[in-house]
């Protein structure tokens, strides 16, 4: 066998063993350019803002190594991203960072862009061989990759890179309705899809040759051309980047939380949360490392039957539950919309809309916690200083929302606003289907009450003899 195709040889065998087949999408019909013309492999990287267990990463580096061309890494971003603020915007340019000075360790460049993504990708794709990219399910960012796709003139390749089991085309034509139907046909594939992604280096290196204000956006978060707003700013409380996102897992990953998470989690006085929605979020961690390490040290303790349990109580929450909502997101084309919440929700608020309310607010005296109730108001101000809230109390404050609002639809309306602009997890399809959650998206129906009719509740009487 000739050295040349001894190496693409091993290289495929590289590439199967670190990328499964059924992540990888051909976005086009074009071909792959052939040297002198193409001059580098490219990956443009939007949601996979890491360098360990990217998928899409490694891919690009096989198919740089087996064509003995470098490969460059494009990220481009924009201030009109819809919802964007300097806090979403601040957490994502931390992790950035860190991803650039990891990936030159690597001999991998990396550029950034602070313009429309899809024009700096085209711009940039002029001279590669072939591109690839990471995978993104919401409405905006599967068009900006069918027009790079359309309009580039090289191989466009999509890998998936933010669900443990693949989402995309998979064939199911319809959302699933709730967890129960979802849970058996993704936890029977975990095993498969949770295996390793080996990071190699690239053998030649190369700067893109592009006169574009490179890196410009992330050191100067004034590149993007963002209004600051005084009342969201950026937070301390929790800083972007993959290294922070690896130190909250390993606390995380400990006897001291798991011997007690399945049984306390919902009580936020315990803090027993993982804390990494952020980072999954921006892609900064992938949800395939943190369920391979979870499964690891539930094998570690197979005969302690709490951790057992609070591992797999994690798992529900971070795949069942995660890739339902992109499920949803793929699958219901008013997603995004009190329309899209399920008929029997919107049927129960409506014969419920002229129920006597005993408290109503406006969008302002919710955002600033003005409202009767001390549990909410803390929850919402916990929101809006530190960018996350707890988990089991976010659903109470969507709840109250719903309750407390002049109808159904501007309840979706405040929610939505509140959620998308103060949480660092907001704006995605996580977050959007767990506000859906409160309003009946993937739950059952109830015993009627007034103003909510047959949609669960929650109590503050039920709070307080929880905690």
């Amino acid at each position: 066998m000739k050295r040349e195709d001894a190496l693409r040889a091993t290289s495929a065998t590289l590439r199967a063993r670190s990328v499964h087949e059924a992540r990888v999408r051909r976005l086009n019909d074009a071909r792959a350019r052939e040297a002198p013309d193409g001059a580098y492999v490219l990956l443009w990287a939007q949601s996979a803002q890491r360098t360990r267990w990217n998928e899409a990463l490694e891919y690009a580096v096989d198919r740089a190594n087996d064509r003995r061309a470098p490969l460059v890494v494009v990220f481009c971003s924009t201030a009109t991203y819809p919802e964007a603020n300097e806090r979403h915007v601040g957490f994502m340019l931390e992790g950035l960072c860190e991803m650039r000075a990891t990936l030159g360790k690597r001999r991998i460049a990396f550029e950034a862009f602070a313009c429309a993504p899809p024009e700096a990708a085209l711009a940039a794709s002029e001279r590669a061989i072939e591109v690839v990219t990471d995978s993104g399910y919401l409405r905006l960012l599967r068009a900006w990759r069918d027009d790079l796709a359309r309009r580039a003139t090289c191989a466009v390749t999509e890998i998936e890179t933010e669900c443990v089991v693949p989402q995309l085309g998979q064939g199911a034509r319809r959302a699933e309705p709730s967890a129960a139907t979802f849970r058996p046909k993704v936890l029977a594939r975990v095993r498969e899809f949770t295996r390793n992604a080996c990071a190699k280096t690239v053998d030649k290196y190369e700067r893109l040759p592009l006169e574009r204000g490179v890196d410009a956006c992330l050191n100067v978060l004034d590149a993007y051309g963002l209004k600051r707003d005084p009342s969201c700013p950026r937070v301390s409380s929790h800083v972007g980047g993959e290294s922070r996102a690896k130190a909250k897992l390993d606390v995380f990953l400990t006897k001291n939380m798991l011997s007690r998470y399945h049984h306390s989690r919902n009580d936020p006085c315990l803090c027993l949360q993982s804390h990494l929605s952020p980072h999954i979020h921006y892609g900064q961690i992938s949800v395939v490392e943190v369920a391979r390490k979870a499964l690891a040290f539930r094998d570690a303790h197979a005969d302690e039957a709490d951790i057992c349990a609070s591992v797999d109580v994690f798992l529900d929450e971070l795949i069942v539950r995660r890739e339902l909502a992109v499920n949803f997101a793929l699958r219901n084309p008013k997603y995004d919309s009190y329309d899209g919440l399920p008929e029997w929700a919107r049927e129960t608020l409506e014969r419920h809309r002229g129920d006597r309310r005993e408290w109503t607010y406006t969008l302002e005296e919710f955002e600033h916690g003005r409202t009767h109730d001390k549990l909410w108001n803390a929850s919402q101000r916990e929101l809006v200083s530190s960018g996350k809230q707890h988990n089991y109390l976010r659903m109470y404050w969507g709840k109250k929302i719903l309750e407390w609002s002049s109808t159904p639809e501007e309840a979706w309306r405040i929610a939505m606003t509140l959620n998308n602009r103060y949480s660092l997890d907001g704006r995605n399809m996580v977050s959007l289907t767990g506000v859906g959650w409160c309003f009946g998206l993937h739950d059952r129906e109830f015993h009627e009450a007034s103003i909510t009719g047959t949609i669960r509740r929650f109590s503050e009487s039920g709070m307080r003899k929880k905690f």
